[in-house]
């Protein structure tokens, strides 16, 4: 048989076998059966045109290295569309699925500084309950036990975190801007007093 079909033979193999490694998984073993079939190729190609045609023998070897990568970059850009490529590879979320997670995200956004029940240890994760829903979530390193008030501090994409309210938190009321405001409201009318009216009810006395 001719090393110059040989070598177009082995050298179409070599093509085949790194197209076979992306889409098989072989542990590295078709790679190296690439490898053996190249250098075969290199050698019938040299034995067939180096002594009469070594234009042709360079040809071809530059034509090798460039094929090569050119047919692993296709093979790698085509396993995602095929139905192989889909089940070992993740597919990147799409629209709908990013704004979802982005509504998530803000309504637990909205929950920082709420003061809530531990439904479950938290060791450092577990369960508190928001509004009757439950809600896994993270302590600051730090075990809290299941029945405790916990407060929302932190919320980074789906994870919470939380801190135990120790009791002395707990008995201080929060402050009521109501109460602020009346008060306020009595120091001004204090201030508003006139002293011409003190005076006349002194001077009626």
């Amino acid at each position: 048989m001719d090393n110059g079909f040989l070598a177009i033979a082995l050298l179409a193999l070599s093509a085949a076998l790194i197209i076979a490694e992306v889409f098989i998984p072989s542990a590295g073993m078709l790679a190296i059966g690439m490898l053996i079939s190249l250098v075969a190729s290199f050698y019938f190609a040299w034995t067939a045109w180096w002594a009469t045609q070594p234009t042709l023998f360079f040809g071809f070897v530059g034509f090798a290295i460039v094929m090569l990568p050119v047919v692993t970059v296709g093979a790698i850009s085509w396993l995602p569309k095929t139905r192989f490529g889909k089940r070992i590879l993740l597919e990147a979320p799409d629209g709908p699925v990013e704004e979802a997670f982005a509504r998530e995200e803000e309504q637990l956004r909205n929950l920082i500084g709420r003061r809530v029940k531990a439904i479950t240890p938290l060791s450092p994760g577990g369960l508190i309950s928001v509004d009757r829903e439950r809600i896994h979530a993270y302590s600051q390193g730090v075990v809290i036990e299941r029945g405790a008030t916990v407060e929302i501090v932190k919320v980074s994409g789906n994870r919470v975190v939380v801190r135990e309210v120790l009791e002395e938190e707990q008995s201080v009321p929060a402050p009521s801007l109501e109460n602020d405001s009346n008060t306020d409201d009595s120091n001004g009318d204090d201030d508003d007093t006139n002293p011409l009216d003190l005076d006349l009810r002194e001077a009626e006395n």
